[in-house]
């Protein structure tokens, strides 16, 4: 099919009809610098998660050996947007530069810094007597990845950008160290088909020995469209001359500014690393770990990525100090550490331009009202802006029917190419609904949403009362056995959900 056939922008991903292919993918698994809290799943989560991918790719039919016709030729592993987490990181507040300030010169070399770190913590191999946060994901990937390449399995990596790794795509140096400490791949290994395919989508040049990292993947054997979700989040999505949240999925305008609304900053970018990642740094600076709870409140403050809205943790931060002063006489400083600490970092993110450029309207006026109530300093009022800014920023629960009528996959010309399963991740909330159209295609009417979520360690409430830390993952997989005889058709395509909660004694030391 030619690109003139396609809807407009759409570059298909340029697949082998002829091979039995399985497709692996994960979302928002956020490797961070851990400067601000550690987002991601343990190594033993990764580890297991692994040998089950291996495990399907030599048992596709969950068989205890699989008929030549069955095995997996090619394995495709999607790395479904926000994989790295460059912008929860104390190193911007410690410099004095964020995210959205590229024009400093000082800004790629954070970048960087903040990578070779994520590097040491998530793509080595942990040390015998390393003290330091781990979890070894990239590193326990390339290792299962490369016993599936000794089977004579090709390997396909595929990193769609997300919202928290867009640096990516401005910095070539981070991105080289990405491909090559991260995803194990050289110049020379990357496929001149993913370049291209790369190239076709994106708007870029082809002969960039390092290419940005693609927003979506479309794959008709697969009946797959897979892209972050940032494209339908205003907050986390810039406007540009052409384009704005409210035109929903358009690749042809996007390429045309080479998807300029997804790597330039936004209004997210100020939230995470200009609130919420100062405001932690900021409060553990003050802290005197000798006062009584000093030690607790540190621990909250480490963890305070592992809710979402994040704003949640900030709650129940300046609850808890609270309540430690008033059993405490000699915590009362502490708790007027944290407020003081919170207050400066509201202002300080309400004094960047940024801040208010980034906004949609509607969020300004919100960010007027804060700014002016702020100033009165009453906890009471510090408590309600707080819940406030929980409120707006809870993630999507479920999806509209108006909403997933309107994603991509399930427009009239994707239907029409095959594709039946439009998959992404983003709001960390895992999802699935099911779509039915009156006219069927091939004979088949059945259209499937599926929201990723998000692999990491989650404070979860109690019943009654006290909170309690767990780890959450899913991961999607996707058969496409072509090479099945005629016979057996109705077996070649399949698909399906592992969602993984895990509890441990680890989780429990908090």
């Amino acid at each position: 099919m030619t690109e003139a056939q396609l809807p407009p922008g759409l570059v298909l991903w340029p697949a082998n009809g002829d091979a039995n292919r399985l497709c692996v993918l994960l979302s928002d698994i956020h490797c961070t610098d851990c400067t601000v809290g550690n987002q991601t799943a343990s190594e033993t989560d990764w580890q297991l998660f692994f040998e089950q991918m291996e495990f399907a790719v030599c048992n596709p039919g969950d068989k205890a050996e699989a008929a030549p016709e069955e095995r997996v030729d090619e394995l495709i592993v999607i790395l479904n947007g926000d994989v790295i987490d460059l912008i929860r990181s104390s190193q911007w507040a410690q410099a004095g530069v964020y995210p959205w300030q590229r024009d400093d010169p000082r800004f790629p070399e954070i970048v960087l810094a903040i990578l070779r770190d994520i590097v040491q913590i998530h793509a080595v191999r942990r040390e015998p007597d390393c003290r330091h946060a781990y979890s070894g994901f990239f590193y326990w990937m390339r290792h299962s990845l490369d016993r599936v390449r000794a089977r004579g399995v090709k390997v396909t990596i595929v990193p769609i950008v997300g919202n928290h790794d867009k640096e990516l795509q401005v910095v070539p140096a981070a991105r080289q160290l990405f491909y090559e400490a991260c995803l194990g791949l050289t110049a020379d290994s990357i496929p001149d088909g993913y370049r291209h395919w790369v190239a076709a989508q994106m708007g870029t040049a082809i002969d960039d020995p390092w290419p940005v990292l693609p927003f979506y993947f479309a794959d008709t054997g697969l009946r797959l469209l897979a892209t972050h979700g940032q494209w339908r989040d205003a907050d986390n999505a810039r406007a540009t001359a052409d384009w704005n949240a409210a035109r929903g999925w358009t690749p042809d305008r996007w390429r045309a500014e080479r998807y300029a609304a997804f790597s330039e900053p936004c209004f997210g970018d100020t939230v995470a690393a200009g609130m919420l990642s100062h405001f932690i740094w900021r409060t553990t600076q003050m802290i005197d770990r000798s006062v009584p709870g000093a030690e607790r409140i540190c621990r909250l403050l480490d963890e305070m990525d592992l809710y979402r809205p994040s704003v949640d943790a900030v709650v129940r931060l300046l609850r808890e100090s609270r309540k430690l002063a008033r059993r405490t006489p000699a915590a009362k400083g502490l708790h007027a550490n944290v407020l003081d600490s919170f207050r400066t970092s509201l202002r300080g993110w309400l004094a960047h331009d940024a801040t208010w450029d980034t906004a949609w309207r509607m969020t300004r006026f919100r960010l007027l009202l804060l700014g002016t109530l702020s100033r009165l300093r009453w906890y009471w009022l510090d408590m309600f802006l707080m819940r406030l800014m929980a409120k707006a920023q809870e993630p999507e629960s479920d999806i509209k029917t108006a909403r997933l009528l309107k994603l991509p996959a399930f427009d009239p010309a994707y239907r029409a190419l095959g594709l039946r399963l439009h998959v992404e991740g983003h709001t960390h909330v895992a999802l699935e609904a099911e779509v039915q159209f009156r006219k069927p295609y091939e004979g088949r009417n059945n259209f499937t949403y599926i929201n990723l979520g998000a692999w990491r360690d989650k404070v979860m409430p109690k019943r009654n009362t006290g909170f309690r830390r767990r780890g959450i993952g899913r991961a999607l997989f996707i058969f496409d056995l072509a090479r099945l005889p005629a016979e057996r058709r109705l077996d070649a395509y399949r698909f399906y959900a592992r969602d993984v909660l895990s509890w441990g004694d680890r989780m429990d030391q908090w």
